[in-house]
């Protein structure tokens, strides 16, 4: 039987295990105390793309849950790191509320696509705009094509 390792590090799903939408799952702050209470480290994990880092983290304190900026992973901060390291210029198809997140991001001439979760912006021009960049991989062309959901 092999020996069982000491729990190190645990990644909480945010939406739907803390909150859904703008409500508490029951008994989630108190089971984060207990669990903030041992020596497990504890980081917070999302796919959301409606909305920046700060607007969750201000929507998480006011559901009176105690978390830090600098807790929170979200497929937001994958897609700027991602772009920062390939150092592309991403045609940005995202909800408004999540632009905060690519603040500083040179966004001219775009050279790649990052897709979220945005209606609004899903129409023939922008669409079409962001295959054509998208297609441009297929003549040579250095992009790269980023899905966020």
């Amino acid at each position: 039987m092999a020996a069982r390792r000491a729990l190190k590090a645990v990644l909480v799903d945010l939406n739907g295990t803390l909150h859904i939408e703008d409500a508490a799952v029951p008994g989630a702050q108190e089971a984060l105390k207990r669990l903030r209470a041992t020596s497990v480290m504890v980081r917070f994990v999302t796919n959301t793309t409606k909305e920046s880092k700060k607007d969750l983290l201000e929507r998480l304190k006011k559901l009176e849950f105690e978390i830090s900026e600098d807790e929170i992973f979200t497929s937001l901060t994958a897609a700027r790191n991602l772009i920062e390291q390939k150092q592309v210029r991403p045609m940005l198809l995202v909800d408004d509320r999540a632009l905060p997140e690519f603040t500083g991001v040179q966004t001219q001439d775009p050279n790649a696509v990052v897709i979220g979760l945005a209606p609004e912006h899903f129409h023939y021009q922008l669409l079409n705009q962001a295959f054509r960049i998208a297609g441009m991989m297929s003549m040579g062309l250095r992009t790269l094509a980023c899905w966020a959901s």
